[in-house]
């Protein structure tokens, strides 16, 4: 008797297609080959459709993003600011590039004033541009569209690999429960293709 055979795993997808519904007529198939069969397609088909889902967050989260971004570039206003007094820091690593400088400004709301960022060791009297909200106060830059993409590319590899390891985690123990039904059923199934397989059928 020849030593007991699980599952195939270098069968081909399509094979496993064909096994899975139905159109396998190869008497030497048991149903056990089927069913695992069955698994693989259904592994390739989740896998698809992760691939697709993920694709689908990244799309939404740049087009939220970048809709968010041109609603903020909407409401900053540029213009030029004048510092009033020496750029100091709460960044004592030696080096640090950003700074803040107390700064006055003109706006059409009027003029306005108050702590701006600054390359460090910008003298007094420097004009530096600077974005203000509709209020006239400083504001952050919308976000640029290569921090956006960034995002969704993240969002996107996340995703993806979060569904692909819950459907790997599926399929391992799928295919534990078919190695168990396959010990079990050996015998039956032995008896079954044998005289096919020996010339006897």
């Amino acid at each position: 008797m020849p030593a007991q055979q699980l599952p195939a795993t270098h069968t081909t997808l399509r094979r496993h297609v064909r096994r899975a519904t139905g159109r396998d007529r190869n008497a030497l198939c048991r149903p056990l080959d089927r069913a695992y069969s069955r698994l693989v397609t259904a592994l390739a088909l989740v896998l698809a459709a992760a691939a697709a889902v993920s694709v689908w967050a990244a799309l939404l989260v740049y087009r939220t993003e970048t809709h968010t971004a041109a609603a903020s570039a909407r409401h900053r206003h540029a213009v030029t600011a004048v510092t009033t007094g020496p750029a100091w820091s709460d960044d004592f690593r030696a080096g640090a590039p950003r700074a803040q400088a107390e700064a006055r400004w003109e706006y059409p709301a009027g003029p306005g004033s108050g702590a701006i960022h600054v390359q460090a060791g910008t003298p007094v009297g420097t004009s530096v541009p600077i974005l203000l909200d509709d209020s006239g106060k400083p504001a952050a830059a919308a976000r640029s569209t290569g921090l956006i993409a960034s995002d969704a590319v993240l969002v996107g590899l996340g995703t993806g690999a979060m569904l692909a390891t819950a459907t790997a985690g599926a399929y391992e123990a799928g295919r534990r429960t078919l190695d168990r039904r396959a010990e079990r059923s050996w015998e039956p199934d032995w008896e079954r293709v044998e005289p096919h397989w020996s010339g006897r059928g």
